[in-house]
């Protein structure tokens, strides 16, 4: 179960990670149009970004945010930021896992959160149960990891709405790996 603490740190990262993904759409609507289509290019050579563990991890969220989007500021990749790495053996296709998590939109709105259930959530990853974001976004997590996943439209639901989430929209998820069953 996460700490007052804890939530209020990740959900701290959550706002920092929709204002950053903001004013990255700011940013690029100055770029010239070459500039643009260079960007766009380079993002396109792999489906997710990793935030890096460097000193200054916001601006490593800030470089890994712009490298996973387009030219225009749309997230285009997965973004995987590990606030906790966890401890022993990583989620692989096929496992159950056990997790507690809050979604939001992109501008913070809060849409789902387990920890207000009181029930953590299970799946198979690979079973096709959630969406690819977190089919993608998990793998390589252990047991105890906190993990911010920020899933562009087509990871999530695409064009669909689905209640409270409109269609075509970025989702930034908090998850907190509990369990994980072979």
């Amino acid at each position: 179960m996460l700490s007052k603490f804890e939530l209020i740190s990740m959900g701290a990262s959550v706002v920092f990670m929709a204002l950053a993904l903001y004013l990255i759409q700011v940013e690029t609507t100055l770029l010239s149009g070459t500039a643009k289509a260079t960007q766009t290019a380079e993002v396109a050579k792999a489906r997710l970004v990793v935030v890096g563990q460097g000193e200054d991890i916001n601006k490593e969220r800030t470089a890994a945010l712009t490298e996973a989007s387009d030219g225009r500021g749309n997230l285009k990749k997965l973004v995987i930021d590990d606030i906790v790495v966890g401890t022993g053996e990583a989620v692989v296709l096929d496992d159950t896992v056990l997790v507690h998590y809050i979604g939001t939109l992109q501008d913070g709105t809060e849409f789902d959160n387990s920890n207000k259930r009181g029930e953590p959530f299970s799946f198979t990853v690979g079973g096709g149960r959630v969406i690819k974001g977190w089919e993608e976004g998990l793998l390589g997590m252990k047991i105890g990891g906190k993990r911010i996943l920020v899933i562009p439209p087509d990871l999530g639901y695409g064009s669909q709405t689905i209640g409270p989430i409109p269609a075509n929209s970025t989702l930034v998820f908090a998850i907190e790996l509990l369990e994980i069953k072979k």
